[in-house]
């Protein structure tokens, strides 16, 4: 059997210290006692082993929420035999206080690790939380442009086949422009050629009948009928030339309504 004396430094006062040596040395088995000295130690007198008495100063040196052991010194004797138990060495006559205290630094020690676990949670909790966000955020991030992605390539397709369309219509229109002036222009130059035969046909007449009124009274009416049938002629005519006009105003309006749709046309794929 050994004695040892131990001296141990740090925030060992009023932190439940002694009350944990006591727990140690009771569960080893070792006797002694523990108190409190002036300059803010812990002494002990520790009874047992000496292997025993190694691992309880091993376990003297703890580190918690409240207790911060810094020096453990120690120095062997001879046992005594004076201990029969381990015991807190307590001065003056507050033994029942400094035991109530001894037992609000425990609760107190207990709720503080609670509330350090509760913090550790709730920081997992808010770490896991912002994962998930960032994640969610990505993945949001990625599904935003592979829409625009698809939404740029559907635009671009649509201007394309709008040009198509446009310049499809463009050389359709043109075609038809030309072909409808070149109409119109041959309409105008036959009804131009006809009335000029019409014309010159009614002089003739003209001509003809004043020689044969000339001649005789008796022919007169047929140079009359001839002149009513010149005239049938020049009033087909002038119907002709007014379906001309009609055909006219129909390719005018055919190619105001192009311009139209071509004009349209330009503002979407600008707009585009």
């Amino acid at each position: 059997m050994k004695r040892a004396i131990i001296t141990v430094n740090g925030k060992v006062q009023k932190v439940r210290y002694r009350s944990k040596v006591k727990g140690i040395a009771d569960g080893l088995g070792i006797v002694g006692e523990v108190e409190n000295l002036d300059d803010g130690s812990v002494r002990i007198y520790a009874e047992a082993e000496e292997g025993v008495l190694n691992e309880f100063i091993t376990k003297l040196k703890l580190k918690n929420h409240l207790i911060d052991v810094t020096d453990v010194s120690v120095c062997f004797e001879d046992a005594t035999g004076e201990f029969r138990a381990f015991k807190k060495v307590i001065s003056g006559t507050m033994y029942e206080v400094a035991e109530r205290l001894d037992e609000a630094a425990d609760i107190l020690e207990k709720l503080t690790g609670v509330v350090i676990q509760g913090n550790d949670k709730i920081i997992g909790t808010i770490e896991q939380g912002n994962d998930k966000i960032i994640g969610t955020i990505e993945q949001g991030n990625d599904k935003i442009i592979g829409t625009i992605e698809r939404g740029n390539k559907e635009v671009i397709s649509t201007i394309d086949r709008g040009n198509v369309m446009l310049a499809e219509k463009i050389d359709a229109g043109r075609a038809e422009n030309r072909e409808g002036f070149g109409s119109l222009g041959e309409k105008i130059d036959a009804g131009r050629e006809e009335n000029r035969e019409g014309f010159g046909s009614l002089g003739e007449k003209i001509d003809a009948g004043r020689e044969e009124n000339r001649e005789g009274f008796g022919s007169l009416g047929e140079k009359i009928d001839g002149i009513k049938e010149d005239t049938g002629e020049m009033t087909n005519t002038l119907y002709f030339l007014k379906e001309v006009h009609r055909e006219t105003l129909e390719l005018k309006e055919k190619y105001d309504l192009l311009s139209k749709d071509v004009a349209e046309i330009k503002i979407k794929v600008n707009s585009g």
